[in-house]
């Protein structure tokens, strides 16, 4: 419903609105037996970018607009299960570009480490259709899921929905959580923040040419001539 909303505000003034949220909690179910024989059942939930408004870029690993669940702590995950978190950091090219970027999406990547092994499940959304952008700006990226196995990575085919699934000690599942959508026309971005995005390793120099038409230097500085030729091919 908050999406329908958002987007209804973008489409009467987009001038004031608010670019869509990555809008999926994305609850993983992860289960397996202890040694004893008892249950143990990890349910937790996972932040995604928010998106960008007129006034500013979208929060980066945010929480649901609308939801009361949180993240919790991996250490505190890890230290009450079987499972270790291998990655925990901001998903690289996952903000929807604009002259307001939205905020960036997570990558979560958790190895089991329970000797039985363990079972997962997943329910996401936006794997198909990612967070909206307005007034000229870009979507986000969209949810991705995946998890090893002895043949090597898999993923879903209700991408971001999975079941049943079965894993070994020492397998890992990845889930990358979709960034918020941009606001405003993206060549319209200052040139120097893109470049600081860069530097911060939030987005990479080829998105910056390709996406926002600002060439980076391999020092993270801006080609000031080189860009203005290029958004003027562009314009």
């Amino acid at each position: 419903m908050i999406d329908v909303i958002f987007r209804a505000f973008a489409e009467a003034a987009p001038d004031r609105a608010i670019a869509g949220p990555f809008a999926t909690i994305n609850a993983l179910s992860i289960s397996g037996r202890r040694a004893h024989a008892s249950r143990w059942v990890m349910v937790c939930f996972f932040g995604g970018g928010l998106g960008a408004t007129p006034e500013g870029d979208g929060l980066n690993h945010g929480h649901n607009p609308i939801s009361a669940a949180t993240m919790p702590p991996l250490e505190i995950l890890e230290a009450s299960y079987p499972v270790r978190f291998t990655q925990w950091a901001l998903r690289p090219d996952s903000a929807g570009a604009g002259t307001h970027r939205g905020g960036l999406g997570a990558i979560y990547e958790i190895a089991i480490e329970d000797e039985a092994g363990a079972e997962a499940f997943l329910l996401g959304d936006r794997g198909l259709f990612p967070p909206f952008g307005v007034a000229g700006g870009g979507p986000a990226a969209a949810n991705r899921f995946a998890w090893e196995t002895e043949q090597g990575w898999r993923s879903s085919p209700m991408v971001s929905k999975a079941f049943g699934l079965s894993l070994a000690r020492g397998q890992r599942l990845r889930l990358e959580t979709p960034g918020g959508g941009g606001w405003g026309e993206p060549f319209r971005r200052d040139p120097a923040r893109v470049a600081r995005d860069v530097r911060l390793g939030y987005a990479s120099r080829e998105a910056a040419r390709e996406v926002y038409a600002v060439v980076v230097q391999e020092d993270g500085s801006v080609d000031a001539e080189a860009t203005a030729a290029l958004r003027r091919g562009r314009s």
